[in-house]
């Protein structure tokens, strides 16, 4: 998968959630958790570029929401209008139902910045 945002842009990108048994994720039970990671393209050894979350702290942007079955990204076209790469990586993390469940990656791919 790959999610390619657009520098400057406030536009939400969707992406659906399937479970194990492919059937969509019901985020209404239960308390739920997003965090996604964007990262240089994977082998460097780098620091995160950008933290995303559902949940504010420890330095996280609050642009991600969970909706339905889907993980909806929101993001601040002020903070993206400064971002300058061609292709990074994510990857996404989902924490629920329970507050003290594992979190559990569910995707990851490229990330990719349009000029």
């Amino acid at each position: 998968m790959s999610i390619t945002l657009p520098a400057g842009s406030g536009r939400p990108f969707t992406l659906s959630l399937l479970d194990k048994f492919n059937s969509a994720v019901d985020f209404t039970t239960g308390t739920w958790r997003a965090d996604l990671t964007i990262v240089e393209y994977p082998g460097d050894l780098s620091s995160p570029f950008a933290k995303l979350s559902t949940v504010a702290g420890g330095g996280a942007l609050v642009w991600l929401s969970l909706q339905n079955s889907s993980l909806v990204l929101t993001p601040d076209p002020v903070v993206t209008s400064g971002w300058d790469f061609y292709k990074y990586h994510y990857d996404l993390y989902i924490t629920g139902p329970n507050v003290g469940s594992k979190a559990e990656r569910v995707d990851h791919g490229s990330f990719y910045l349009q000029k």
